[in-house]
């Protein structure tokens, strides 16, 4: 629906966003009882087409598990969706992954982290 999911897609206004409840009110589920669930996070998706097609997708692990790391990028884009969740500016973000890059090579300094 937004391209990307951080914190600000599970509140309660993002939740009852007219568009998220036209596509879950076309979606069902079942749990599949061989699935190896804790021991592996798989995913299974089968989508019937409104002209009866089928399109089906099996994921044997989840992306950003141990099996499919997430890369730099993914996770620096993830901390700025929740940055910007928690009221934080472009500058302020981009200052806290300043931080976070050099976190192993010395001193710290929080000074532009403080509201």
């Amino acid at each position: 629906m937004r391209g990307n999911v951080g914190l600000s897609d599970f509140t309660d206004a993002a939740v009852k966003d007219e568009r998220v409840l036209s596509v879950a009110s076309k979606v069902r589920y079942r749990v599949d009882p061989q699935n190896p669930y804790p021991n592996e996070f798989t995913g299974h998706i089968r989508a019937t087409l409104a002209d009866g097609g089928v399109i089906e997708e099996r994921q044997p692990h989840f992306r950003g598990g141990s099996r499919e790391p997430l890369t730099r990028q993914d996770i620096e884009e993830k901390f700025a969706l929740n940055c910007r969740h928690g009221g934080w500016d472009d500058a302020r973000t981009a200052n806290a992954l300043g931080i976070a890059k050099s976190l192993y090579d010395g001193r710290i300094d929080l000074k532009g982290l403080r509201g």
